[in-house]
């Protein structure tokens, strides 16, 4: 049986641990080189002693096979990497090289600054064995990969940074915020408290480099990752994207429902693959199949999936508004179905898909497989909300409108104006600048405006404790858009964040003013999944409809008529109204 040995050597007195005691199953066979196996799921090993750690110098090197890349992927490491506070270190990969971090004091800027090297050109195959190390004497770090040097720096001296909280860990990434898990092989690991040699580097490639002959082997097999789903619909276009576990080469095969204007797209060597299909007919009904093939000539393929491209000015649609998906599997999954059930013609989401945004599997294990079938035949468009943390997992997985983090897109006769309400909205500022001129430049009957974060909101405690002091009643950043929505008749505003359902008064002058005068609705549609807030205990001065259950918002329009209903879960009909749109000002007629 294979055995992963871990030496921690010290100038002082070398350590010796073996993980014999770990069950056959988790090694694999030596006829492929054997190993350790993780498979992305098990917790890393973590070393409990952490006195023996490189305080000024170190070598660092491991036997590695990466069965699934990651862009935030640990070998060995103790790091610290939240925000401002960067420290400790660790060997590591991304999705297609290695890498090596460092924080040290020559470095900090008063909470420790990183320092990542990347192995360059020298890139990673899945399933091959490879020797990797990084060495540090106090003034360079230098990056090695099969006894070559691929990378160094001199950006890092003196004594390495740590603190008593940082994990020691053997196969993951983990901080305080983090917990990216290894899927793959380790045969050997070695820790030492002296920088070495490259030709010692070298003779310890020299000597394991028999691992080399062994072909490229995965315990992973082809799957979908994420299943196959959709993102900005116009009447010619629509996105299709899906992520398989493997690298792959795929195909997309789409047609018109009757046969005609056959398309296929290809793609290589990707795992995330994106399609962007053009050349539609507006407001049509298309069928898609996506396949997907590995290294080994193993294939996967969807079932016949379907959508219907956006409508032009004059047809009919309906659309969801839902929020805050990033919680309890089981009830988003039930809102979905309970949305898909009506068959819309698109999903707009307020923010707040996952719970921690930087987490994949938060994104492949939570989200994606919660929404299906829904997003695989009907398009969503999305918001940033807090959780998504601005993690670069949203902007890979999503296809929207430049600049992405806000946009604005027509929808029949609606236009939509999606914002960012993490970012900075107070005036002159570069969204709201945008937001007015868009609104000034847009044509559309029917104008919504969706951002996570609440203008108006009548929660218990989200903006000040309602049951012992006063409360802002809503998001002062997300406020300053309300004179813009006025100014340029918005018909509603969605947000999200507080996981409850209300839909305001219209207001306008921070006023409850008719909706045919100018008024603004607010409606808050955050019960996709998280767990439900309350209310403040006395009504609010804008506060009309309230329900403290998880939920979607759907809306059918034709024309001047726009149909509004609130449903819950299971499928009830909590709260419904009819906008009749005329003029607008002194002509539109509002029945509640």
């Amino acid at each position: 049986m294979s055995v992963l040995l871990l030496s921690l050597l010290t100038l002082a007195q070398p350590q010796h641990w073996d993980f014999t005691s770990f069950p056959a199953d988790r090694f694999a066979d030596d006829a492929t080189g054997g190993g350790l196996l993780f498979d992305g799921k098990t917790d890393p090993v973590y070393i409990e002693d952490k006195s023996s750690l490189p305080e000024d110098a170190m070598t660092v090197s491991a036997w590695v096979s990466i069965d699934e890349p990651n862009r935030w992927g640990g070998i060995i490491g103790c790091i610290q990497d939240n925000g401002d506070l960067e420290l400790g270190w660790i060997l590591g990969y991304n999705e297609s090289q290695f890498t090596m971090a460092l924080s040290t004091s020559g470095a900090d800027d008063g909470n420790g600054k990183l320092t990542y090297l990347t192995s360059g050109d020298a890139t990673y195959e899945l399933g091959q064995w490879y020797h990797v190390s990084a060495t540090y004497d106090g003034k360079t770090l230098q990056l090695y990969v099969d006894g070559k040097r691929v990378n160094q720096t001199a950006s890092q001296s003196g004594s390495i940074l740590y603190n008593k909280e940082m994990p020691f860990t053997i196969g993951g990434y983990e901080d305080d915020n983090e917990l990216n898990k290894f899927d793959g092989r380790l045969k050997s690991v070695t820790l030492d408290a002296r920088p070495s040699s490259a030709e010692a580097i070298f003779a310890q490639f020299e000597e394991g480099s028999t691992l080399k002959s062994f072909e490229p082997w995965v315990d992973t097999e082809l799957d979908w990752l994420v299943l196959p789903y959709i993102n900005w619909p116009t009447t010619t276009e629509m996105s299709i994207s899906f992520e398989t576990t493997l690298p792959t080469d795929a195909e997309l095969q789409a047609c018109h429902e009757t046969g005609r204007c056959t398309q296929t797209l290809q793609s290589s060597s990707e795992r995330l693959h994106h399609f962007r299909l053009t050349g539609l007919e507006p407001n049509e009904k298309y069928f898609y199949i996506v396949k997907a093939t590995d290294f080994r000539g193993n294939t996967i393929e969807s079932p016949r999936l379907s959508f219907r491209t956006a409508p032009e000015t004059e047809d009919s649609f309906t659309f969801i508004a839902i929020g805050d998906t990033q919680a309890q599997a089981e009830v988003v999954k039930r809102v979905s179905d309970v949305a898909y059930s009506h068959r819309p013609n698109l999903v707009v989401h307020a923010g707040d898909l996952v719970t921690t945004g930087s987490n994949k599997s938060h994104w492949t294990g939570h989200f994606f497989p919660a929404m299906q079938p829904l997003i695989s035949r009907v398009p969503f468009m999305p918001v940033l909300g807090n959780h998504e943390q601005d993690a670069q997992h949203y902007y890979d997985y999503m296809v929207l409108p430049e600049p992405e983090r806000y946009y604005s897109f027509t929808f029949g006769n609606a236009e939509f104006f999606m914002i960012d309400g993490n970012r900075s909205l107070a005036e002159q500022s570069e969204q709201l600048n945008w937001l007015e001129q868009s609104l000034a430049k847009s044509k559309a009957k029917w104008k919504f405006a969706v951002l996570h974060q609440p203008p108006y909101t009548s929660d218990s405690n989200d903006y000040g404790d309602t049951y012992h002091t006063t409360s802002t009643r809503g998001d002062m950043n997300a406020r300053n858009i309300v004179s813009v929505l006025e100014k340029y008749g918005v018909d509603i505003c969605f947000s999200g964040h507080v996981h409850d359902y209300e839909r305001t008064f219209p207001i306008a002058g921070d006023k409850v003013i008719p909706w045919e005068d100018g008024g603004v609705m607010y409606v808050t549609t955050a019960g996709g999944g998280g767990h439900l807030e309350h209310f403040d205990p006395t009504n609010t001065w804008f506060g009309h409809k309230k329900a403290n259950c998880h939920h979607l918002v759907y809306i059918a329009i034709h024309g001047d008529i726009l149909e509004f209903q609130a449903i819950d879960e299971f499928g009830k009909l909590f709260d419904l109204l009819t906008l009749h749109k005329g003029d607008r000002v002194g002509l539109n007629k509002m029945e509640l």
